[in-house]
């Protein structure tokens, strides 16, 4: 038997993998869940989402009473209040501890008050300042919290301030003067995004456990994937109006989606992921194929509706296909790994 197979820790998704494989029979499989997840671990959990719950219906409430009681509140009572729930969300963190999940929602709780101070500023002194000025202060201002916090809602807390940031800059300020083309701005999203994929990959490799989470990876999957998919689509419906950058841009999708399918299929087995790819894909390829359907056939428009109504269904029922065996695959080398 593999070595590292044996002595791999175990794992409520590794148990389910061993049981689909037939390497683990139910009756095992429900006795190790049991071990593994006892009905105190379900308490364990549900107490968890109750504080993720109610730190955000908290959160919520400190901004709309702002937004309620606005006109009948001085100056220094707007500042002394939300300062005094940053500096008692930080103190509660720092007793609590960084390890423990109470302490790591008090200090994002922490980092979503700068971004209410910052706005509160803004609206008492009239500053003029531009929207992405907001966003891009607060993400530095939080910066050092993101570093000590280890935890993932915080790091992506601050990826989307970074991201909403670049989005208005380039409203406000490149799209107008024309000095910032869509397409930088889709690359440079996608650089953005696919540092932070990166950074959690290597992270997760070495054993950080706050960053080993799917669900993460999936969303900064879809934020790199997305941005490139702009422009790709951009050049299927208006292929004349190409310019070297979408092109540029093109390619760069090309790139990130086959070395995230390989990354994903063999580097980091996950089949969400590859699914996500594959989705992705499916969707520049319906483009090109309305594209052509709509511009090359002259039929119906009811008949050529219900013609790619058709082929929809036969793309995404090949990709079906194409996932299943991929992840029969996929369940045979793991069978293959362990035997």
């Amino acid at each position: 038997m593999n070595t590292n197979a044996s002595n791999k820790p175990a794992e409520i998704s590794l148990l389910r993998r061993l049981n689909r494989d037939g390497l683990l029979n139910d009756k095992a499989f429900t006795a190790a869940q049991a071990l593994l997840h006892p009905p105190s671990a379900w308490f364990a959990w549900a107490s968890q989402m109750l504080l993720l719950l109610g730190s955000t219906l908290v959160l919520a409430g400190i901004i709309f009473f702002f937004a309620y009681n606005w006109a009948d509140m001085s100056r220094f009572f707007k500042f002394g209040i939300i300062e005094a729930g940053i500096v008692g969300c930080v103190l509660a963190a720092h007793w609590r501890g960084l390890q423990q999940l109470s302490g790591k929602i008090l200090l994002l709780s922490a980092a979503v008050l700068v971004g209410v101070l910052l706005a509160v500023y803004g609206q008492v002194y009239q500053t003029g300042a531009d929207p992405f000025g907001l966003f891009l202060g607060w993400a530095v201002l939080i910066f050092a919290w993101v570093l000590i916090g280890e935890f993932a809602a915080l790091w992506l807390l601050w990826l989307v301030l970074l991201n909403t940031g670049a989005v208005l800059f380039w409203q406000q300020v490149g799209e107008p003067a024309h000095s910032v083309p869509y397409e930088m701005l889709c690359l440079a999203i996608a650089a953005l995004n696919g540092t932070a994929l990166t950074l959690h990959e290597l992270g997760a490799g070495m054993g950080w456990k706050w960053l080993d989470n799917r669900w993460l990876r999936g969303l900064l999957l879809i934020a790199c994937l997305v941005p490139l998919s702009i422009p790709t689509i951009h050049l299927v419906v208006e292929p004349s109006s190409t310019e070297a950058l979408t092109l540029l841009a093109v390619c760069v999708w090309a790139t990130v989606a086959g070395g995230g399918y390989v990354c994903y299929r063999f580097t980091f087995p996950d089949m969400p992921a590859l699914a996500l790819i594959v989705m992705n894909a499916c969707v520049i390829l319906l483009t090109l194929i309305g594209k052509l359907l709509f511009d090359g056939l002259n039929l119906d428009p009811a008949c050529r509706t219900l013609f790619f109504a058709l082929i929809i269904l036969v793309v995404v029922s090949g990709a079906a296909f194409f996932l299943r065996r991929t992840a029969a695959a996929m369940a045979q080398e793991n069978k293959e790994v362990a035997g």
